[in-house]
């Protein structure tokens, strides 16, 4: 297996070059497609290496005609206008198991949950970093070591995200931890991050204000945690390394998240 031209549909919404590294799995996690996005000068610049920013959910990030929802980050597009400024990055979605998503990403077991209850993170850091990792590191030019790596994610995504800056800081050096629901493993982050080292790569955070407008009490946790986590990681002085952006009007979508994502990947990348 290798790397291989993305397949594009006819609705397909890709800008750039991205490319594809099907059947990508481990002991723990079904085989799936890798996708990498080439920063715009990669074929230009052929001695160059590049950071990488790892995104969860990806089957979201690069193509919403992959997305049911049929919506998607924008990374690709992100990346080549932030390219045009001068920061340029690798950008790999790794996509989730389907059913075994909120397994894979949760912290800590909730019976509340039906798909196995959770508590599949660390598995699913070890993938990534001892499968994933290797592979792209082995097949493309990338800057290698935690300064020049960080991991995004949304929801789940942004718990298994800053999980991943805890657990692994020889690994990561930069997390994006976007619209969090700290709420789906009561406490076990907040936990974490009072007993962990405080990290010292750069860490971004953002929370809308109407991330579940249907569940009024679950919107409020998603506020109320996600700046009771603020304050706590000011308390364990990240200080300058951590960027807050709370949006009262934001909503639990890829549109929010993708208009954030500018702002995100340019405070990771060291830019902004």
């Amino acid at each position: 297996m290798s790397w291989r031209p993305y397949e594009a549909r006819p609705e397909s919404t890709v800008t750039g070059t991205l490319l594809q590294w099907e059947g990508v799995g481990d002991a723990n996690h079904a085989p799936r497609t890798l996708l990498a996005w080439l920063p715009p000068s990669y074929d230009q610049e052929p001695e160059r290496r590049y950071p990488v920013v790892y995104f969860h959910d990806g089957q979201n990030v690069f193509d919403a005609a992959t997305n049911p929802f049929g919506a998607e980050w924008e990374a690709d597009e992100t990346l080549t206008a932030l390219a045009a400024r001068g920061v340029e990055a690798l950008a790999v979605g790794l996509p989730h198991g389907g059913e075994r998503r909120f397994h894979e990403y949760s912290t800590s077991v909730n019976p509340e949950w039906p798909e196995e209850g959770g508590g599949g993170a660390d598995a699913s850091i070890a993938f990534l970093t001892d499968t994933v990792k290797p592979l792209v590191d082995g097949s493309l030019r990338t800057l290698t070591d935690a300064g020049h790596t960080s991991l995004i994610g949304s929801s789940m995504g942004g718990l298994i995200s800053l999980h991943g800056l805890l657990t692994r800081p020889d690994v990561f050096g930069g997390a994006g931890v976007m619209s969090p629901a700290f709420f789906a493993c009561p406490n076990e982050a907040f936990t974490r991050v009072r007993r962990s080292p405080t990290p010292t790569g750069r860490l971004w955070l953002d929370i809308g204000g109407q991330e579940s407008h249907d569940h009024p009490e679950r919107q409020r946790a998603y506020w109320d945690d996600a700046h009771a986590m603020r304050d706590l990681l000011l308390e364990r002085g990240i200080g300058g390394r951590l960027r807050f952006v709370a949006e009262p009007e934001g909503i639990h979508h890829e549109r929010a998240w993708a208009r954030r994502l500018p702002g995100a990947l340019e405070f990771l990348l060291g830019g902004g």
